[in-house]
Parts: structure tokens; sequence; C-alpha cells
């Protein structure tokens, strides 16, 4: 997981590549994702602040990409930002 070294690292030199890009048709990503998967994840949308059911939801997992699997966090470090997202 992230620790503030590489928070430090990532304010200074941005994010880093994920360890694998998936690459596949645009066709099969919509096949794969729901319609409001896709426009977030292949077409850069977003959702209204506060929409989610996610906002308060704080069971404990790991989240991850839904196209790549990479993980993105861990429940344990989920807080309330009041940004609704």
């Amino acid at each position: 997981m992230i620790d503030w070294n590489e928070i430090e690292r990532l304010a200074t030199d941005g994010n880093h590549p994920p360890p694998r890009t998936v690459r596949k048709p645009e066709a099969e990503w919509r096949a794969q994702l729901t319609p409001a998967e896709f426009e977030v994840t292949r077409k850069h949308g977003t959702e209204r602040a506060f929409s989610s059911d996610m906002c308060s939801l704080f069971e404990p997992g790991r989240y991850a990409c839904k196209c790549c699997g990479t993980l993105l966090f861990d429940a344990n470090e989920k807080f309330e930002s009041g940004t609704g997202w």
C-alpha cells in the first residue's frame, strides 16, 4: 500500500504508469462494462458529487480498477472528504 514517502513522490512526480495496460476494442469494453462504467473508465467521465451509494459505504475491502484489476486503495484508507467523491 501507499506510505508518506510515496505520497510525497506522487505530489512531486505525478502518478506512475499502471503495472500493465489492457488494450481491447471499444466494442469489447462496451460489452464488459455498464454504460456508466464505460463513460467513467474509457471516456474520462465522472458522476455527480454525492450521487453514488459508495459515498456512504465504509465496508472493509480493497478497491481495484474495473478495467485492469490494479489495486487502487484499501477501505481502511477511506475518509469523509466532504467532496462527494
